[in-house]
């Protein structure tokens, strides 16, 4: 069975390949932006996520 911190980073690991692809195809946003939000979602978020239920 899948540990809930697993499922957390499955799922935004999802959300960020999603963001990337529509980011850069949908938009005309600078190569730095796409990169940002691609390390806060992917990154940065599920950290604090692990980090708030230990």
């Amino acid at each position: 069975m899948i540990s809930h911190e697993n499922e957390v980073m499955i799922l935004l690991g999802v959300a960020t390949v999603i963001l990337l692809v529509s980011m850069s195809s949908f938009t005309d946003l600078p190569t730095w932006i796409t990169i940002a939000v691609v390390i806060v979602v992917g990154v940065l978020i599920p950290q604090l996520i692990s980090r708030k239920e230990e």
